[in-house]
């Protein structure tokens, strides 16, 4: 969840609506880290814990936050792309797709390394007796999680259903996007996308309901479900001149603010979210709504965001790892199960959570950042080769 890839975006973001969406080829952005962006993000990985930690209490919680976080990936990633197409006038698919690499693997690697070598040798939940260790990294390496699979996994990896809706939209999306953005068709392109996720989501929630009530579960972790989320995000940046527009002014700011921070705060507390279709066609695009407004209201932000806001920035930096950990972490502390969880079991496994992401962030993650330095390099000096054979 990138949310979970990436937190920069070109200064450029911070202008406003006075300043036009790209760059003249050539003049490559500044990048720098939106503050406002990290702290949507710690909120939203925070909202995610307290879902994990106190399901019977924060039961729309998980899903709220993984939503934000699909909001948040549609506008960076499509932000990437479009850069992209501005400046070479194409999606150089290689640096993208290797780029999401760098970001995702080495946590992933060592998520699932550790998992391997935890249940092989003690077995805490069961998976070696179950012969499922195997499939279980299958599924999480492959993204696969999101998908009915004809075997089982473990639930360790239930929260990587996510990862899986993200990169399986991203393999369709930069090719979608660079024929709407060269026929000038980017409107026909969001509606169209938004009608068939829509529609494949209504059928697959009806169907349950007429021939599988008790599969909700699989429903819930369809790329076609939150797919909308996505869809929304990259609309944001697409239109992003006019988004910010329409909240240049500091009232409308505050409203607009106040009203989607109570918006989600009161679907954190919904009913059985993972399993009420009122939840999948009512409290899931009111989430996405009020995300999107979040993520404008953010990404046009052009002061920086108050002191009292620097541990949810820090979150912010460290989510993906977060996200990786906290469940399997539960289910190691407290036997296998995420359900009655005691308070101290709750509490430990955050701040052991917080712990680990911050072990990865400064280690497997910082490695894949050198990485991706270092591909950069190589992969600029072999442009220019070829640019200065062909000349």
């Amino acid at each position: 969840m990138t949310l979970l890839v990436g937190g920069t975006v070109e200064t450029a973001a911070r202008k406003g609506a006075g300043q036009s969406t790209g760059q003249s080829a050539g003049q490559a952005p500044v990048r720098q880290r939106l503050d406002g962006l990290d702290v949507l993000r710690g909120a939203a990985v925070g909202a995610v814990l307290m879902g994990h930690s106190w399901p019977g209490v924060f039961q729309g919680a998980g899903i709220v936050g993984v939503i934000v976080f699909f909001v948040l990936s549609g506008y960076l990633i499509t932000g990437v792309l479009i850069r992209d197409v501005e400046q070479h006038r194409k999606v150089r698919y290689g640096r993208f797709y290797a780029h999401r690499a760098f970001r995702l693997l080495p946590a992933l690697m060592a998520f699932l390394g550790v998992y391997a070598i935890v249940e092989l040798t003690a077995d805490v939940l069961g998976d070696r007796s179950k012969g499922i260790i195997g499939y279980t990294l299958l599924a999480g390496f492959g993204y696969l999680k999101d998908l009915p699979l004809p075997f089982d996994v473990s639930m360790a990896i239930g929260p990587l259903w996510t990862l899986a809706v993200e990169e399986q939209f991203y393999l369709i999306w930069p090719a979608l996007l660079v024929i709407a953005l060269r026929r000038n068709r980017q409107g026909r392109l969001i509606g169209w996308s938004a009608a068939v996720v829509l529609s494949l989501m209504t059928a697959s929630v009806l169907a349950m309901l007429i021939l599988a009530p008790n599969l909700h579960s699989l429903v819930y972790a369809l790329p076609t479900t939150w797919g909308l989320g996505l869809i929304i995000g990259s609309a944001l940046r697409l239109y992003r001149v006019r988004m910010f527009s329409w909240f240049s002014g500091r009232r409308r700011r505050g409203v607009a603010l106040l009203g989607s921070v109570l918006v989600l705060a009161a679907l954190v507390f919904f009913p059985k979210a993972n399993e009420s279709p009122a939840f999948f066609f009512v409290g899931g695009p009111l989430a996405m709504a009020a995300a999107a407004v979040l993520v404008v209201l953010a990404a046009s932000r052009t002061r920086i965001m108050p002191r009292w806001t620097r541990a949810l920035q820090l979150l912010g930096m460290v989510s993906y790892a977060a996200y990786l950990w906290n469940y399997i972490v539960i289910l190691w502390l407290n036997g296998g199960s995420t359900a009655d969880l005691p308070p101290l079991v709750a509490v430990t496994a955050i701040l052991l959570t917080l712990l680990l992401a911050v072990v990865s962030w400064h280690t497997v993650e910082k490695l894949g950042r050198i990485g991706r330095d270092r591909f950069d390099k190589y992969y600029e000096a072999r442009a220019d080769a070829t640019t200065f054979r062909g000349s």
